[in-house]
């Protein structure tokens, strides 16, 4: 009977032996066994490196997993223990079907063997027999599209050619599982999205583990998204609501390891280095807690956020080329030499539309604000033709010039609006057409003997 998840781990840790001498090595290898024997306590010459702590996870069949994390958080070490290439130290991972994996750029590559040499060495070690590789032989060269440098050795192949090739083998294997960190960033554009319209059509039928420091990209193809931290897992759930909290954390220098075991990071409104997090996904004017703790811990802090129509009224569904106002109201506790306020939008992947703040308008440049003011700032503007949905406007207030300030206040998702249904939007945002024009095109005879006396001329 077949299972519901693709991939199951359980308290898996990887840990690493680290020797700060080679001859330290050695003593490891002779000097304890001896101990032991003599019935000494035997002495360890090493420290740990813990690349992996504790990790459980599971990934359900057709999910499409995003892991984010910094350099060093233990991703690549994560997906070369669920592939195999590497064994745990303890833990468990159960896989239910054919892994094909795109790890680091050239893995399973021999640089002595050509192109064409490769494709056979990659494909036979991910499962498929002679016969299949030569009926999918074709296609694959097809997808790489690296002409006759298929038959050249690959230590002469640049970066993107040996990411064309790993992509393509690994796009032909029938897989159930497809494993790819990182491999992405060095394609050119079109093979970039040549990969995405595949990695799209694949996830309609089978599970991808999917590793980028690209937000935008793990946004865009999942829905849920793995956050590792110092080899733990600092967060897993919605891809926004993840991805929001790895971007916005204070550095790693900052993060107690005790708040990582945890997962996020401290939500404490009193904790001025946190952006303050509105849930409410409806709501035009801040609630009270917001203003309180906000308060409590900023020197100037947003109070109340409306989006209002031309004639003043405060609108949660917007139409196609609606003139809006974004009025927020601010209170500050010190002198402020230019306030800035903006906003930016995003849709529900998370991926940011468009913004605009007073400073890049230029109407409040230099307009100063006393201490113990509050004061209000509006932003009007015709909304663009969106696709129909719900999206999410995050709102900042600042001091200083667009390329030089001082953030006293960010409020991520501070104000939800749902966009109405339009027929001229084909995408995320419509395109104005200044001009159409049909033309009747003359017969093919009359267009050549034209031609032909235009260049007689």
């Amino acid at each position: 009977m077949s299972s519901e998840w693709a991939i199951r781990v359980r308290q898996l840790s990887k840990t690493y032996r680290v020797y700060d001498r080679p001859r330290d090595r050695g003593k490891q290898w002779i000097l304890p066994p001896l101990q032991k024997c003599f019935g000494q306590s035997p002495s360890r010459y090493y420290r740990e490196v813990h690349a992996i702590e504790d990790v459980s996870f599971e990934v359900q069949k057709g999910e499409t997993l995003g892991i984010i994390g910094r350099n060093g958080s233990g991703k690549s070490t994560l997906l070369q223990l669920i592939v195999g290439t590497l064994s745990p130290t303890s833990g468990t991972i159960e896989t239910d079907g054919r892994i094909a994996a795109l790890l680091e750029l050239g893995a399973g590559f021999h640089p002595e063997f050509t192109g064409r040499e490769n494709v056979f060495l990659n494909a036979t070690l991910l499962g498929l027999s002679q016969a299949d590789i030569d009926a999918r032989l074709d296609d694959m060269l097809a997808f790489a599209d690296i002409g006759s440098s298929i038959d050249q050795p690959v230590k002469t192949y640049s970066s993107g050619m040996v990411v064309r090739l790993a992509f393509a083998v690994m796009a032909h294997v029938s897989a159930d599982i497809l494993v790819i960190d990182e491999a992405l960033a060095v394609g050119d554009a079109f093979f970039v999205q040549k990969c995405i319209r595949f990695l799209r059509a694949f996830m309609e039928r089978g599970t991808v583990l999917f590793v980028s420091h690209d937000s935008a990209a793990v946004l865009s193809l999942c829905r849920t998204a793995l956050w590792l931290e110092h080899g733990r897992i600092a967060g897993k759930g919605e891809a926004k609501v993840i991805c929001d909290g790895y971007l916005h954390q204070p550095t790693p220098m900052e993060i107690p390891r005790e708040k990582v075991a945890e997962g996020l990071p401290s939500s404490d409104p009193s904790d001025p280095a946190q952006p303050i997090q509105n849930d409410s996904s409806n709501l035009a004017v801040l609630p009270h807690h917001e203003t309180r703790s906000a308060s409590h811990s900023r020197p100037a802090w947003i109070e109340t956020i409306t989006l209002c129509n031309a004639n003043g009224r405060t609108v949660h569904t917007v139409t196609q080329r609606e003139q809006v106002t974004l009025r927020v109201c601010c209170v500050t506790s010190v002198g402020l030499a230019s306030p800035i306020v903006g906003f930016l939008v995003r849709n529900r992947f998370g991926q940011s539309l468009f913004g605009a703040n007073t400073c890049a308008a230029g109407n409040a440049a230099g307009h100063g604000v006393s201490p113990g003011t509050r004061f209000v700032a509006e932003l009007e503007f015709v909304m663009p033709v969106l696709h129909p949905g719900d999206y999410a406007m995050s709102i900042a207030l600042a001091d200083g010039t667009q390329e030089e300030h001082v953030q006293h206040h960010w409020i991520h998702d501070a104000l939800a609006f749902t966009s109405a249904p339009s027929e001229w939007c084909f995408g995320l945002i419509a395109v104005e057409v200044m001009r159409t024009q049909i033309c009747e095109i003359e017969a093919q005879d009359a267009q050549h003997e034209r031609l032909h006396d235009s260049i007689a001329l």
